[in-house]
C-alpha cells in the first residue's frame, strides 16, 4: 500500500491514487477529487482561514459540480487575496469587475458580489464568539441539538444514493447563517459545507477514510 508525507499534516496518508483502497464513488471521477477527498474531505477543520474558504467555495458551488470548484479553486485563492477575510470584506464594484474579466474565475457576478458580505458576516462572527470553530460547534450544534456531544456526527450509508441533499441540520443552520448576512448558503450549499468540514462524516462504510480524523 502506498503511503505519502502530507506536507500540511503530521502524519502518514495512504496514496490518493492507489487503486486498491476503497473510496466513495464519487472521488472516483478523477485525480483532483481522489486527493481532496483523501486528503480534505471530512476532516474536522478548526482554523478561520479553512473555515472560510470553504463557505466561499460551497457558496460558487451553486448550481455546478464540486469538480468545477476545484479545477478554479487555486486560482480563486490567488485573485481572492488567500481568502482573506479582512481583504475581500473591502471587495466593492472595481475587483468585482476584475474578477468578471478573469477567465480562471467562476464569473457570476452576484456570487462575486457576496464575497465581501459573506466575508463581514464571518468577520462578525469571529468577533463574538472568539473563532468560526467556536461558532459552529460551541453554538450552533449545541442549539440544535441541545444533547450534542461535541463530536462529529457518523452517518452510515453503503452507496451514495443514500446520502441527503440536505438535513434538518443544515436547514437550521442555513437559517441562522442566513440572519448573519451570509449569502449564497441554503440548505444544500450548508450541508455540503458541514460534509466537508468534518461536522458530518458521510464517507461511505466501506471507504477507507470512515472515522478517519
Amino acid at each position: 500500500m502506498g503511503i505519502f508525507k502530507n506536507p500540511n499534516q503530521n502524519k502518514i496518508l495512504r496514496n490518493p491514487m492507489d487503486k486498491n483502497l476503497k473510496r466513495c464513488d464519487w472521488a472516483e471521477k478523477s485525480e483532483l477529487e481522489c486527493v481532496y477527498h483523501d486528503k480534505e474531505w471530512g476532516r474536522v477543520i478548526k482554523d478561520d482561514a479553512r473555515f472560510l474558504e470553504l463557505i466561499i467555495l460551497e457558496g460558487f458551488q451553486a448550481g455546478l459540480s464540486w469538480h468545477a470548484v476545484l479545477l478554479k479553486r487555486e486560482a480563486m485563492r490567488a485573485a481572492f487575496d488567500g481568502f482573506d477575510a479582512r481583504k475581500i470584506s473591502l471587495y466593492g464594484e472595481e475587483q468585482t469587475a476584475k474578477f468578471m474579466q478573469n477567465p480562471a474565475l467562476i464569473r457570476n457576478r452576484l456570487k462575486l458580489n457576496s464575497l465581501a458580505a459573506n466575508a463581514r458576516a464571518f468577520l462578525d462572527v469571529v468577533s463574538e464568539f472568539g473563532s468560526f470553530y467556536d461558532y459552529l460547534w460551541g453554538y450552533l450544534l449545541p442549539k440544535f441539538d441541545p444533547k450534542f456531544d461535541g463530536k462529529p456526527i457518523v452517518n452510515h450509508y453503503e452507496n451514495i444514493k443514500q446520502i441527503p441533499a440536505t438535513t434538518p441540520l443544515a436547514e437550521f443552520i442555513a437559517k441562522e447563517m442566513k440572519k448573519r448576512g451570509f449569502k449564497f448558503l441554503g440548505p444544500t450549499s450548508v450541508y455540503a459545507f458541514l460534509q466537508s468540514a468534518g461536522v458530518v462524516d458521510d464517507h461511505l462504510d466501506a471507504c477507507f477514510c470512515k472515522g478517519d480524523r
